[in-house]
């Protein structure tokens, strides 16, 4: 799949769009939305912005099955000169149509239409491409650390400050973990989670400074303090049993374990929540250690071929307001929202389960959380190369230096260094 969506997107890169005139008269603009099924709130987004505007209509298409599906289809409409205005992608996807220069520059309208103080810039920030934007952010999840408050008492450790600025340190997160860890086999109790899959624990290098890229985006997978960060959570997986390895959390997924006490903390996606608010134990959650997370957005992106540039801003404008993210926090369709005015109004039906300012350390983590670096061929390289030694090393069959060896050797070839 990923091939085809490579030969689709240089098919589309070949062909020249034509413009196709604007309604004349009466006749609203109409803006064609791409998203994918299985979600209510761009329906209800749609109504609501088709029952405030008589200008400008939104057609919503949400027949896409997935992401991927999404992002094919977007490329198949746009080799038959049918594309829609706005499509929805994940953060894998976007760097490909941005290079292909298939998607709308909207920096100028961003800078200008979205204050700072209104809008978590940090999040925007990270989808610029050679500094300039080509989207805006659906949602926004984050990795936090989410906690059993009976464990922590019996065993006696404390939780560290909810204050991203001033929270654990890798060293002191093992050591709760280790405290926390009891049993053998089938009664083991693990005192701490992360999966051990590059994606996620870049959450640990981020505080430090590091990334797997460097200037130029030349690979760093054979930076030794890259590697013994890693070395230290392969420690925890495979020698000290702190963290269940994948083998286990695939006959029993973590927010199972969680609920069930087998799990005393875990470094999970907000994603992850609606799940873990079923459990019926005590939970809270901390900052990760460190104290700088892992942004993973997904994008609303304008089509460059869009007919009719002034109404498809103003519908994406729309898409990140207060309005169209209060009704995604009302439905409960996507995760966090860039918009500040509706993230405040609404925060309270949003984590159940946790406390005022546990809430308020999730949203802070909008503020303290670094994207991915993301590039042309990364969802290439996170199918083919990332994932697969990621899962190698989690399940104990490549050693870290081998695993990074073959990241960096595979990194090298795909980039050409």
């Amino acid at each position: 799949m990923k091939r085809m969506l490579s030969l689709l997107l240089s098919l589309a890169l070949i062909l020249t769009l034509a413009a196709i005139p604007a309604s004349a008269g009466d006749s609203p603009t109409i803006v064609k939305l791409l998203a994918i099924s299985g979600n209510g709130g761009h329906d209800t987004i749609a109504k609501t912005f088709n029952e405030t505007h008589s200008d400008i209509q939104i057609e919503l298409d949400n027949t896409a099955s997935s992401w991927e599906d999404a992002s094919t289809k977007l490329i198949t409409l746009i080799a038959a000169n049918m594309p829609p205005d706005i499509t929805t992608v994940s953060t894998s996807y976007y760097p490909q149509f941005a290079a292909q220069g298939l998607l709308l520059d909207i920096t100028d309208f961003t800078e200008a239409n979205l204050p700072e103080d209104e809008y978590y810039w940090s999040v925007i920030d990270g989808l610029r491409r050679d500094g300039r934007l080509y989207g805006l952010p659906i949602s926004v999840y984050t990795l936090v650390n989410y906690y059993n408050k009976d464990m922590f008492a019996a065993a006696g450790v404390e939780p560290p400050s909810l204050d991203w600025k001033n929270t654990w340190t890798m060293e002191q997160w093992h050591d709760s973990g280790l405290k926390l860890s009891s049993g053998e086999g089938l009664n083991r109790i693990y005192g701490a989670f992360i999966e051990y899959q590059l994606e996620r624990t870049a959450t640990f290098l981020f505080p430090e400074g590091l990334d797997y890229w460097g200037e130029d985006l030349k690979p760093q997978f054979d930076d030794p303090s890259i590697r013994e960060i890693h070395e230290y959570l392969y420690k925890m997986v495979h020698d000290e049993k702190i963290i269940p390895d994948s083998a286990t959390t695939k006959t029993t997924s973590v927010t199972q374990m969680f609920a069930d006490g087998k799990l005393a903390q875990m470094i999970v996606g907000t994603w992850s929540h609606p799940d873990i608010a079923l459990s019926d134990i005590q939970y809270g959650v901390t900052p990760t250690p460190g104290g700088v997370s892992v942004g993973y957005v997904d994008v609303y992106i304008p089509v460059a071929s869009t007919p009719h540039v002034e109404a498809t801003l103003e519908v994406l404008k729309y898409l990140v307001g207060e309005e169209a993210s209060t009704i995604k926090y009302q439905e409960y369709t996507w995760g966090p929202q860039i918009n500040k005015a509706a993230t405040q109004k609404n925060i309270d039906i949003m984590f159940a389960g946790l406390t005022p300012d546990e809430k308020q350390c999730i949203f802070d983590s909008l503020d303290n959380c670094k994207p991915l670096t993301v590039f042309d061929k990364w969802a290439e390289f996170l199918s083919a190369s990332l994932l697969p030694a990621s899962e190698m090393m989690s399940i104990g069959e490549y050693t870290v230096d081998e695993g990074f060896d073959q990241l960096q050797e595979e990194a090298n070839d795909l980039l050409g260094y």
